[in-house]
């Protein structure tokens, strides 16, 4: 599908949830969800909390759907409602961690340190990259989000989509290369000295 295509589908269905079609609503709403659940997962750092904010970001934008002034634009102003809520949610938040802290069984407890020292390399290598590759790169990860959709949600050309996460990926493959290089090598020593 082109980008006109999948773009004036959109503008459409925009239209008709503005006349009250919840079912064009609820098409837009599983069109742009993952973009969204990405968004405020960057913004969160919390699975959970990502969700929440993109279900009020689908709820708000339902409510005050007949106030879009033009809906070939309702990508970027479905995007400022969920940012909004963000900033919201930001100024609420305490510190929140980066990865589940669940106690793990005593019989894996070295294989869940591992898990979580994996994990925590890979949400810092991910914190790392500048905001709008990351972006771009959640949401084409996360559920498939197509370039054209990624494009119109942030407002920008589907060839700067293609660069924000062809530079994502070379960014992390570099990044964890040399954070996989650095455990390695912390692993080697500490059985070095588990053996003294």
């Amino acid at each position: 599908m082109a980008r006109g295509d999948s773009i004036g589908e959109d503008a459409a269905l925009a239209e008709r949830a503005k006349a009250g079609d919840q079912a064009a609503f609820a098409e837009l709403s599983r069109r742009y969800r993952p973009a969204l659940v990405a968004l405020a997962f960057d913004r969160t750092r919390n699975l959970d909390d990502a969700d929440d904010l993109t279900q009020e970001a689908l709820v708000r934008a339902l409510e005050h759907i007949g106030e879009l002034r033009d809906p070939t634009s309702f990508p970027a102003w479905l995007r400022t409602i969920a940012s909004n809520l963000c900033v919201s949610w930001s100024r609420r938040a305490c510190d929140l961690p980066l990865y589940d802290q669940a106690a793990a069984d005593d019989r894996d407890i070295a294989a869940a340190a591992i898990a979580r020292c994996e994990q925590r390399e890979i949400a810092r290598a991910l914190q790392d990259l500048p905001q709008a590759n990351r972006l771009a790169l959640l949401m084409h990860v996360w559920d498939g989000v197509p370039y054209d959709r990624i494009a119109a949600f942030l407002g920008v050309p589907v060839t700067t989509v293609e660069g924000r996460i062809f530079r994502a990926r070379e960014q992390l493959r570099h990044s964890l290369a040399g954070r996989i290089a650095h455990l390695g090598g912390r692993a080697k020593k500490e059985r070095r000295d588990d053996c003294r």
